[in-house]
């Protein structure tokens, strides 16, 4: 568990289990002295399917078991993103496309393909890079809708 203070007297939790992280925000209380937890009976539907899943979790975790599998998948975009950042990472350490490439893909594959006169894995790197410098300008906010 871990808490953040901030400025304005309000208190993040950072709860972490086998399988996942339930991060609450707390009003109106202090987390590090005894507290009773309350949540509205009703509220939006929209809200209302992570409403119950966080108190599937608080419940797990009051009983010491594993938070549940089925609520953590793994984000559906999460491999290319890790692909776009890792190429960004590459980018800005001024690495050549094929190097990156390399780190990404291995050396076997750009040997293979890189002078492919296609260009696919050249324009799969440009594309990452790319796509990663839309992200790192304000574009990661499209992530949170």
């Amino acid at each position: 568990m871990a808490v953040l203070q901030l400025e304005d007297g309000r208190q993040q939790v950072l709860l972490q289990g086998r399988g996942g992280n339930l991060q609450l925000a707390v009003y109106g209380g202090d987390i590090l002295s005894p507290s009773l937890l309350c949540v509205n009976a009703i509220s939006p539907a929209q809200n209302l399917k992570q409403r119950l899943w966080a108190l599937e979790c608080l419940n797990r975790i009051w009983a010491n078991e594993s938070l549940p599998e089925r609520l953590f998948a793994p984000e559906p975009r999460g491999d290319r993103l890790r692909f776009v950042l890792r190429a960004l990472d590459g980018a800005l350490d001024r690495a050549s496309h094929q190097d990156i490439a390399s780190a990404l893909l291995g050396e076997r594959r750009v040997r293979l393909d890189w002078g492919d006169p296609g260009n696919h894995l050249r324009d799969r790197i440009r594309r990452a890079i790319k796509r990663g410098r839309a992200l790192m300008n304000r574009g990661y906010l499209g992530l949170l809708d």
